[in-house]
C-alpha cells in the first residue's frame, strides 16, 4: 500500500435499539462519505466504539466497510484492545478480508504497562500480519503516552509502523512528530482539522477526524486547498471549519456522542443509536438550535 494521506475518515457504528450494528445505516454512511472523495475510510477506533464492541462486531464492521468501498479507498482497521490475543485475532482477520493497514491504540486499563510491555506489544502483531501499523496516540483513553521519542524508538523496533494518529494533535505536537521521526516514512495525522493550513505547512500527511465524517466535502476541499498552497482559499476554509468545529465541541460538552447522531441527522443519516450506551438526547428544540447555529457558522454554505 502506499502511504496513507490525505482526508481518512474516521467512521463512526451506528447501532440499533439492541446495540447491534446498523449495517444499513453503516452502508449509507460509507457511501455519504465516498460521494465527497475522501481519501480513506477507518473503521472501529474510539468514534467508532471499537472498545465497547464485541470482537465478532468489529469484524463485521470491517468486512461491510471493504464490501462497500470496493477497492476505492484504502479502509484502516483499528485494532487495539487490552490484551494483544484480541488484537493478534483481529490483526489477522483485517488481514485476511483485505485492510489497508492496521491502527493499534496502546494496550489500556493497565496504565502502568512499561516501555519494553508496549513495544512487545507492537511486535506481536508485526510478527502476526505484514500489514503497515499506525500508532494511535490517544493518552486520555489509553493512559498510555506514546511520546515522539518513544514513537521513534517503536519505529526503530518495529519497522512496519508507518505513522501516528493523533487523538487531538495540536501543531506543535504535530511538529514534535515529524521532527523526531525525520528520516523515517512516517504519517502524522492530527485528530481534529481545525489546524489544516498549518498542518500542510510543517508537513502532516493528512488528518483523521471526527467532524471530517460529518461534514467530508467541507474537509476534503480545506485539505486540497492547504496541500496546494491556496492559501487565500484555504484560509476561508479553515475559518469556517473552526466555527463549525466551535458548535461542534459545544454541543458534545452539552450530551457527550449524541451530538454526532443529531449532526448525522442534519445531513440527511437516520442513526437509531450511537454511542453504544444510554445516552442524553436532544430535544426538539434543541435539535432546531444546532441546525440555526451550524447555519450561522456557515452550513450549509451559501449559494
Amino acid at each position: 500500500m502506499a502511504s496513507l494521506s490525505g482526508t481518512v475518515i474516521p467512521m463512526p457504528t451506528p447501532f440499533d435499539e439492541r446495540g447491534e450494528v446498523d449495517e444499513k445505516v453503516f452502508r449509507e454512511i460509507i457511501d455519504f462519505e465516498l460521494r465527497a472523495n475522501v481519501d480513506g475510510l477507518m473503521v472501529a477506533g474510539s468514534y467508532g466504539q471499537g472498545p465497547v464492541m464485541r470482537p465478532d462486531q468489529r469484524m463485521r464492521v470491517a468486512e461491510v466497510a471493504l464490501e462497500q468501498v470496493k477497492g476505492k479507498l484504502p479502509v484502516v482497521v483499528h485494532v487495539g484492545a487490552p490484551d494483544i490475543q484480541t488484537v493478534v485475532l483481529l490483526a489477522e482477520h483485517g488481514a485476511k478480508i483485505g485492510a489497508a493497514a492496521l491502527l493499534i491504540v496502546p494496550p489500556y486499563y493497565y496504565t502502568d504497562h512499561n516501555e519494553y510491555e508496549i513495544i512487545e506489544h507492537y511486535k506481536a502483531v508485526a510478527r502476526a500480519v505484514s500489514l503497515p501499523i499506525y500508532i494511535y496516540n490517544n493518552k486520555r483513553y489509553s493512559g498510555i503516552d506514546i511520546t515522539p521519542d518513544f514513537a521513534r524508538r517503536l519505529v526503530e523496533e518495529v519497522p512496519s509502523i508507518r505513522g501516528v494518529k493523533l487523538a487531538w494533535g495540536t501543531l506543535e505536537e504535530s511538529s514534535n512528530y515529524i521532527t523526531a521521526l525525520k528520516g523515517h516514512d512516517f504519517g502524522v495525522f492530527p485528530g481534529t482539522p481545525t489546524d489544516t493550513v498549518g498542518g500542510a505547512e510543517i508537513g502532516v500527511r493528512g488528518t483523521i477526524a471526527p467532524m471530517a465524517s460529518v461534514f467530508p466535502e467541507l474537509c476534503v476541499e480545506l485539505w486540497h486547498a492547504s496541500a496546494k498552497k491556496e492559501r487565500e482559499k484555504a484560509a476561508s476554509l479553515q475559518e469556517r471549519v473552526k466555527k463549525i468545529y466551535t458548535v461542534i465541541a459545544d454541543y458534545a460538552k452539552r450530551v457527550g456522542r449524541t451530538a454526532y447522531k443529531e449532526l448525522y441527522r442534519v445531513r440527511g443519516l437516520q442513526m437509531k443509536m450511537y454511542p453504544r450506551w444510554p445516552a442524553k438526547q436532544l430535544d426538539e428544540k434543541e435539535r432546531t438550535e444546532l441546525k440555526t447555529r451550524l447555519a450561522e457558522a456557515g452550513w450549509p454554505p451559501a449559494g
